[in-house]
């Protein structure tokens, strides 16, 4: 059953937004991990460390900014508020950071600290050492916890009615798992 006129004006941009969310996602998750593991002087041991002392403080951070914003805004402007600066920072990243983190990342600095430390400070030095991949990371998990389930389904619910959530909502996990097969092979490619 195709639905009718004024609901697909909501129903596929909508898609689309989730596909889009979703997709990225997929590609930031699969790629944040990669970047901290396979830097320099860095390994597993730093995952626990910028899970604990970075995406915990991130996302206290992000709480009390997204709360303000409710205050302030209406809903769908908070979506934009939020992720405008996701975008602009991935963005950055893909055209000017990542080509240039070799003269960006303070790696001389960092061994004549670690020189000084004893050698439990290897995972802060690793974080300092790829301060730009562990912003990646942080708002990669980010990516996921705030843009995937908080915005989008607060802006969804905001533009759409119940009866168009209780049928509609269903097609958008459809359209997830579509958006995961895409972005697989995106990777893969």
């Amino acid at each position: 059953v195709i639905p009718p006129a004024n609901e697909r004006k909501k129903l596929i941009p909508l898609a689309m937004m989730f596909f889009c969310i979703l997709f990225n996602y997929t590609v930031l998750r699969d790629t944040k991990d990669v970047l901290l593991l396979t830097a320099p002087k860095s390994g597993a041991e730093v995952i626990p460390f910028i899970k604990t002392y970075c995406n915990l403080p991130a996302a206290i951070s992000f709480a009390t900014i997204y709360a303000t914003l409710c205050d302030r805004m209406e809903q769908r402007n908070v979506f934009y508020a939020c992720v405008i600066p996701f975008l602009i920072f991935f963005a950055a990243f893909a055209l000017i950071i990542y080509p240039n983190n070799h003269l960006l990342h303070p790696h001389i600095f960092v061994d004549n600290i670690a020189n000084l430390l004893p050698q439990g400070f290897s995972a802060p030095l690793a974080i300092v050492r790829n301060w730009s991949f562990a912003i990646f990371y942080v708002l990669a998990e980010m990516w996921g916890a705030v843009v995937t389930s908080l915005l989008f389904w607060g802006f969804a619910n905001e533009v759409t009615t119940i009866d168009e959530a209780k049928k509609y909502y269903p097609l958008f996990g459809l359209g997830a798992n579509v958006a995961l097969i895409f972005s697989g092979q995106y990777v893969r490619w």
